[in-house]
């Protein structure tokens, strides 16, 4: 029987910390429903801590709907834009455990999905281990590749993918200068009639301003709200072989 994938929790320590102070704060009105005697804790007191433990679990429900089925909706969405024929090369960029990049290479034939990513492993336990591992799960190890570089200098050249695509990742670049740099590089592997997938919780507008100096067609594919947070998709296509402006 073949292993599931398994995409992560995202921000796992937060959401556990939530359900930990959730409960506990939760715990002296559980404690009088199981065994029906009195609280020690004053009611103002247990009333409040009652309405906190509620508000932390339910962000604790948000954040794993969000890892679990909210993000493998984006992904699909991500995807469908592509709009792939099954031949290309396609990069995912910042993979972790290979969502898109996966999701790409089940619509590939002969085509190759490529992944490259620095492993942050505290988010979502990212690992390249943990990448090739859902590819064998999801039935497309032959269909992909994985690598360990830095987004914003991207070890590949000019033109050498068809597609690109990039989930909640480019925002979590602290420099507006590095995050402009990775959005050029996107620009720069890509093969002329190629496009851009992205979707990110911030910047966005940003990134369109830098698709559309550098001669892409940019417009919007969706808004989704993932981790209580709104985020945006975007579609780029390239038209031709213009380079990336500098503005």
């Amino acid at each position: 029987m073949r292993q599931r994938a398994k995409y992560g929790i995202d921000a796992p320590r937060v959401v556990r910390a939530y359900i930990v102070f959730g409960v506990l704060l939760a715990s002296p009105t559980l404690k009088e429903l199981a065994w029906s005697g009195s609280s020690v804790v004053p009611a103002p007191w247990r009333i409040g801590a009652d309405l906190l433990a509620a508000l932390l679990l339910a962000w604790a429900a948000v954040m794993l709907w969000s890892s679990l089925v909210g993000k493998l909706r984006v992904r699909d969405r991500l995807v469908d834009a592509l709009a792939l024929s099954g031949n290309e090369r396609v990069l995912d960029a910042g993979c972790g455990r290979g969502l898109a990049m996966i999701g790409c290479a089940k619509k590939l034939t002969t085509g190759k999905a490529v992944g490259i990513d620095l492993w942050a492993a505290h988010l979502s336990g990212n690992n390249p281990d943990a990448a090739r591992a859902n590819a064998v799960a999801e039935g497309v190890a032959d269909r992909v590749e994985v690598e360990t570089g830095d987004i914003t200098q991207l070890p590949f050249p000019d033109a050498s993918f068809d597609a690109v695509v990039s989930m909640t990742v480019i925002h979590n670049i602290p420099s507006r200068d590095l995050r402009d740099q990775t959005v050029r590089e996107l620009i720069r592997v890509l093969k002329p009639g190629g496009r851009i997938a992205i979707f990110d919780l911030w910047h966005t507008s940003r990134y369109m301003e830098i698709l559309e100096g550098a001669g892409m067609t940019v417009r919007e594919i969706g808004h989704h709200r993932l981790w209580l947070l709104p985020g945006r998709s975007l579609l780029a296509e390239n038209p031709g072989r213009r380079h990336p402006s500098s503005n």
